[in-house]
């Protein structure tokens, strides 16, 4: 049921910020044949960090015809965790308000509690960002 609701909305795919680790970038590249280079889909943004693309105003895997995502069982590991995001200036996990139904993926305190620390895991040790 949870997983029906997000895989027909979307939302999550529109003007992202998705950060993606050398690792998405990998799986990425090593299953889809299409792509043959990381610039094809991502960017260095002001933070030196590897980006997604958008085109216009959407994720650059996200086809607008049929509402889902291309690379879905290679999708990076942020679009994973959402709508669990990490707040820098909170210091915190908190599920993103763009999700209209975020309560459906994460139920319990507990549940997001062990995300969370999956989540800072991966920031720290793949992204590399201090927490």
């Amino acid at each position: 049921m949870s997983e029906s609701i997000c895989l027909s909305c979307g939302k999550c795919c529109l003007a992202t910020e998705m950060i993606l680790s050398e690792q998405d970038i990998r799986l990425i590249l090593d299953y889809n044949e299409y792509y043959q280079n990381k610039d094809d889909f991502t960017f260095i943004n002001q933070e030196g960090l590897h980006q997604l693309k958008n085109v216009d105003g959407h994720c650059y895997f996200f086809n607008i015809n049929s509402n889902k995502c291309t690379i879905y069982n290679q999708r990076p590991q942020g679009c994973r965790f959402y709508p669990l995001i990490y707040d820098h200036f909170r210091k915190r996990c908190i599920l993103d308000d763009d999700c209209p139904h975020p309560r459906i993926l994460y139920q319990d305190s507990n549940q997001i509690k062990a995300i969370c620390k999956s989540l800072r895991k991966f920031l720290k040790h793949q992204i590399r960002i201090h927490l």
